[in-house]
């Protein structure tokens, strides 16, 4: 777990207070010097990912079949980046293991790979797999196959916001430009792994304002040239709530941004029960 929240993504964008809730895609251009981040969390996020690997195989790793021309080239990209950016950090791939599983467990981040499938017209991208620690509260293994808007489903109003606006978005990349984009919500807990297939430890039955935590998510969006696949990179940090900052414009802010949610959107990031307590205790 962090103590210092390394990013604020509800204080960007239109002011809630004289804006209609909107999805925001986000998209920023990345620095491939900054493709994958260190911290003083590293070591907890690798030895993390080493027992979630043990304890819980099915549930952190899924991949299609038909995956390993995509896997490979992600995975001997990773070690070369890791090479020449972070030499003290650079570990060689185990070959007994899945190129993407391999992969991930050499960085902090959790890997998800798109894939191109179909013919002509009809081709699209796919879930093809996916090394993930540290799920936000959803299954991984139900996302395997999936298209971009059916892996985006459960979101409340995204698609009916946004599903052009990120199929142009997908369209339109290519190896020589990549992005990145922030996400973030309030959990009752500090703990990086949240699925909802039962393995994840239980919730607190009660939970105040002031023992929430800040989730951040930094998404890294990266087009591959050789197989055209997309990688998703996620950085997860959690911080406790009474410690993401002493500024209160900060407060103010985040408070406007959780009372500007609709209810199915509060519905969807688990506070719609809490919301009113979290506005007050924030203002």
């Amino acid at each position: 777990m962090t103590v210092d929240a390394p990013y604020l993504p509800f204080m960007d964008g239109p002011s809630p207070s004289t804006s209609e809730f909107r999805w925001r895609l986000g998209v920023r251009p990345l620095d491939l010097a900054d493709w994958i981040q260190w911290g003083p969390d590293t070591d907890a996020a690798l030895a993390e990912k080493a027992r979630l690997n043990t304890e819980f195989p099915e549930s952190v790793f899924v991949a299609l079949d038909d995956v390993e021309a995509e896997s490979t080239e992600v995975a001997d990209a990773l070690v070369r980046h890791l090479a020449q950016t972070a030499p003290d950090q650079h570990r060689t791939l185990d070959q007994s293991l899945h190129p993407l599983d391999a992969a991930a467990r050499l960085v902090p981040e959790d890997l998800v790979l798109m894939v191109e499938r179909g013919k002509g017209d009809d081709r699209h991208l796919v879930f093809g797999a996916g090394s993930v620690c540290f799920p936000n509260r959803w299954d991984l293994r139900s996302k395997l196959g999936q298209t971009m808007a059916e892996v985006h489903a459960p979101v409340a109003l995204l698609n009916d916001q946004l599903e052009v606006p990120v199929d142009r978005f997908f369209n339109r990349l290519r190896p020589d430009r990549s992005f990145w984009r922030l996400g973030w919500g309030l959990l009752d807990t500090p703990d990086w792994y949240t699925p909802l297939d039962g393995t994840a430890a239980p919730r607190p039955e009660t939970c105040r304002p002031d023992q929430l935590f800040l989730r951040v998510e930094r998404e890294t969006l990266r087009r591959f040239p050789e197989t055209n696949c997309v990688l998703f990179t996620i950085r997860t940090s959690i911080t406790p709530l009474p410690l993401v900052s002493n500024d209160p414009a900060v407060w103010e802010r985040l408070a406007a941004s959780v009372e500007w949610m609709p209810p199915a959107v509060r519905e969807y990031k688990d506070v719609a029960e809490i919301a009113d307590g979290v506005i007050e205790h924030l203002r």
